[in-house]
């Protein structure tokens, strides 16, 4: 199929969507809904769950924000007329990462679940991958050329790219876009004096809709031999517009924390011990957020995403059934997918 017509499909696809969330309705209940499981096949019921999952708030209504566990399990926004659309709170506790994170225990309870397996999966609707095509030193700063491909499930995709590099205490930015075969490249020169572990935060847009953005990180080394994998440092866990920075060696020193989308940057100071307060920037973006540091003398780039996506939550379902369930929802403004699995109905 033509990159131009893959691109048409995808964007009737998202606008197909668009407008089932616009008619949909917010009324009824989880009662109303299963509470009279004869009348229903299996899969009337499960959906009827998926349903109250996605467009009921649970309880307390605030329960995302504020830290607590659910007595009830939705996820949808509670002041949100608009159907299918989640909390950026309630969806970054499921993940797994976070030291807020809910345990499947607790969501099998709020969600009134017995005997039925759960497994949440949020992924974003573009999906990017970036490849470190040619480093070309010089005597005063090195050049790096990223290849970056954008893709969705039924093709390339052209969209617009905005790249931000971090190296400790500098940072830079790039612009490009994807051609029709949805690959694009971006080059950074960073001064050799900034040797240490680097980052690389791709933003990638839909030319036919911004709000169809999704994000990459790729980290990469700087003129240095030692590189270590995220989440070795320090456990970091956005809620409620705060960074909440966990160190896990008594040694570790904060140098800088940063947060990027894809229109701003900006470095953030400490709200009190260990937290930052994250900027609530009117954009339809994810948000990355970088904290550089020591471990005694090894430097270190760490980061996370608000909401915290892309995750998978509950049952492997390992050698069991499924009964699948997807949404295309909206978080903070942007597309994501939601998929809901659940095991089979025990009679």
């Amino acid at each position: 199929m033509p990159t131009e017509s893959i691109d048409t499909f995808f964007a009737c696809t998202l606008v197909v969507s668009v407008a089932l969330l616009a008619m949909a309705s917010l009324s009824g209940t989880m009662q109303a809904r299963v509470g009279n499981m004869p009348d229903l096949n299996k899969g009337d019921y499960l959906n009827a769950i998926a349903e109250y999952i996605v467009t009921s708030s649970g309880a307390p209504a605030n329960w995302g924000s504020s830290n607590t566990e659910p007595l009830l399990f939705g996820l949808s926004c509670s002041a949100s007329q608009t159907i299918y659309e989640l909390d950026i709170d309630k969806i970054s506790r499921l993940n797994v990462r976070g030291s807020d994170a809910l345990s499947y225990a607790q969501i099998i309870n709020a969600s009134k679940l017995r005997n039925i397996a759960l497994g949440i999966s949020v992924s974003q609707i573009l999906s990017i991958d970036v490849a470190l095509a040619n480093i070309a030193p010089s005597t005063t700063s090195t050049e790096y050329t990223f290849i970056i491909s954008v893709k969705h499930e039924s093709g390339p995709v052209n969209a617009t790219l905005q790249c931000y590099v971090v190296a400790g205490t500098l940072t830079f930015k790039a612009y490009n876009m994807t051609s029709r075969v949805g690959v694009g490249l971006v080059n950074f020169q960073i001064p050799n004096s900034a040797r240490g572990p680097a980052l690389l935060i791709v933003f990638a847009r839909a030319v036919f809709d911004e709000r169809i953005t999704s994000y990459a990180a790729f980290s990469f080394a700087h003129l240095y031999n030692e590189q270590t994998p995220d989440s070795t440092f320090l456990t970091l866990s956005p809620l409620n517009y705060t960074l909440r920075v966990d160190s896990k060696f008594s040694n570790v020193t904060i140098t800088r924390v940063y947060a990027f989308s894809y229109n701003y940057q900006s470095n953030l100071t400490a709200a009190s011990t260990s937290l930052y307060t994250i900027p609530n920037w009117v954009e339809k973006s994810p948000i990355v957020l970088v904290v550089c540091g020591y471990n005694d003398n090894t430097p270190f780039t760490e980061w996370v995403a608000y909401p915290n996506v892309p995750f998978y939550f509950g049952s492997t379902f390992e050698n069991a059934g499924r009964n699948v369930f997807s949404y295309i929802v909206i978080i903070k403004e942007n597309f994501y997918k939601l998929t809901i699995n659940f095991g089979d109905v025990k009679e």
